[in-house]
């Protein structure tokens, strides 16, 4: 029996279908908990069962319920090792997602040895619940036993091109919960506008400073104040999901430098709209010490990203000396530190750091192609580009050169920005895919974006310790949440599948697998997903 409707497809499954019919569910499904340490934790299950089937599960102490969570040593013999670098940064990495779940007469039972598994194998039960014919509820009698195929596998959100109100936010964790990601990367600055509060440098959250100060949250606020991201991080970590934040320098600073101007040295630019944090200004290192501490303080995570992308028009002597030393900064915070690819022509990065590679292989920089769709005013922008990205092909190899494990988000498959190649179900949704979506890329299907595994990757060197894998979401043509839920779904379970399970799983019964989850997203308020004709016919 295929796993039904299970996304990603657990490592070992059998369906126990001749020991009787499958249990019903009550309505008030109870969730036994097996102490009041774990109380949140069953309440973070409760929330996601309620959402996905219209129920309102109850949460208990101790005893068993319908669905009993049980600590107990590791029981998922034959699960095989997770690969890669635990975002936690803790000793039980390797153990702590696996679970086994098992479906009896008397309901169901997840048993793991520590919490993050327990969610992992209820994510599991949530997807299994069905419809039964009297208009309630049951679930297969099965037995699972799994465990991630990676330790890292995230979401890179741009919250900066299109801001996100905190509820909004919190869809996109409760989707990432469902497919068992554990990253969240928050993208929190960038030209357009900065999106995080810092005390020690309040204009950079003033909108008359930013390039786009039109793009605001729903309230009227357009920035995160810290408490705000607080309640980011705590509904996160409910869920375990880890947020990395990230504060994209020393390029991507535009709004920055407009706040404050002499951080950038007097220095002058290609382009207008390039700007760049001057390591030899006066101002720059306590800028890079204040925001990296503000951050570092308000994440519990082990991580931060400090961007290192796409430096257009500064010096390379100049990236190579401001990198190494917001390395150097970023780790005296007590944090492990993330860059884009970039990072490593600083030569700085260390095997401590992790490099993450997104330039992908059929997406290079193509100068004649963006001049001829590219006004004359920006081409002096495209040269700069052009010789940054000429640089881009040494970059992943210097980084493995040096012992840096590999975090996998190559623009080919990972970057949701790219438009849908096929049509939708929905023909009002065939002129947004026109409009939503990055226009350098080449539109690729569903499927076509299926047909990748992580250790097989072109532009991961042979060699590489690969810590995992991210997608991302950018969002410079999302108008809207719903832009946004056009982008992520369905691509993003696909991700999901493909970090997951560690064998390689066939197109048509994933597509059998994934068809039922749309009734889903709709309930967790992501309405405007695609449907791809590929995918749903």
């Amino acid at each position: 029996m295929i796993a039904p409707a299970l996304v990603p497809l657990p490592q070992r499954f059998s369906a126990d279908e001749d020991s009787g019919p499958p249990p019903h569910l009550p309505s008030g499904l109870r969730i036994a908990v097996p102490s009041g340490e774990l109380r949140e934790l069953g309440a973070a299950v409760a929330g996601l069962l309620g959402r996905l089937h219209g129920i309102e599960p109850a949460v208990q102490i101790g005893g068993e319920g319908d669905l009993t969570l049980v600590q107990a040593p590791d029981p998922a013999g034959g699960v095989e090792s997770v690969q890669g670098i635990d975002p936690l940064d803790r000793a039980d990495g390797d153990a702590r997602e696996r679970y086994e779940l098992t479906v009896g007469e008397r309901g169901a039972v997840v048993t793991a040895c520590a919490p993050e598994g327990l969610f992992r194998g209820a994510t599991t039960f949530a997807q299994l619940v069905r419809p039964d014919a009297a208009g309630g509820l049951t679930v297969p009698r099965v037995r699972i036993a799994d465990g991630p195929a990676l330790a890292w596998r995230g979401l890179s959100l741009d919250v900066v091109r299109r801001f996100f109100t905190v509820a909004q936010v919190k869809k996109v964790i409760d989707l990432l919960a469902l497919y068992k990601f554990n990253v969240l990367h928050l993208h929190l600055s960038d030209s357009q506008a900065w999106r995080l509060r810092i005390d020690a440098w309040p204009r950079l959250t003033d909108p008359a400073h930013w390039p786009a100060g039109e793009l605001t949250a729903g309230d009227g606020r357009p920035y995160y104040t810290q408490d705000d991201y607080r309640e980011i991080v705590a509904y996160a970590a409910d869920r375990f999901v880890t947020v990395v934040p990230e504060l994209d320098m020393p390029g991507h600073v535009l709004a920055a430098v407009r706040a404050y101007p002499e951080l950038q040295g007097g220095k002058e630019t290609p382009h207008e709209l390039l700007a760049y944090l001057d390591p030899e200004a006066e101002a720059t290192e306590r800028f890079v010490r204040d925001v990296l501490a503000e951050v570092a303080a308000l994440t519990p995570g082990p991580y931060l990203h400090v961007g290192g992308d796409e430096a257009f028009g500064m010096p390379d002597d100049l990236y190579a000396a401001f990198t190494a030393r917001a390395l150097e900064i970023a780790r005296g915070t007590g944090k492990k530190v993330v860059g884009w690819q970039e990072t490593a022509r600083s030569g700085a990065l260390t095997s401590a750091d992790l490099v993450q590679a997104w330039i992908g292989a059929g997406d290079e920089f193509d100068l004649a192609a963006a001049r001829e769709r590219t006004p004359a005013a920006y081409h002096g922008l495209l040269e700069s580009m052009a010789e940054a990205f000429a640089q881009a092909e040494r970059d992943v190899p210097a980084a493995v050169a040096a012992g840096v494990p590999v975090l996998a988000s190559p623009s080919s498959f990972l970057y949701l920005d790219r438009r849908y190649a096929e049509d939708s179900l929905n023909p009002g949704q065939n002129e947004r895919r026109a409009r939503v979506g990055h226009d350098s890329y080449p539109v690729r299907t569903c499927r076509e974006l299926f047909g990748w595994r992580p250790g097989e990757l072109p532009e991961i060197p042979a060699g590489a310790r690969i810590a995992g894998v991210e997608a991302a979401v950018w969002c410079e043509s999302v108008r809207d949440f719903d832009d946004l839920a056009f982008l992520l779904l369905p691509r993003l379970a696909a991700i999901a599948e493909k970090a997951w399970t560690p064998a390689a799983t066939d197109w048509h019964a994933y597509r059998a697998r994934v068809a039922t989850h749309p009734a889903w997203w709709e309930r967790l308020g992501l309405n405007d997903y695609y449907r791809s004709t590929e995918l749903f016919t």
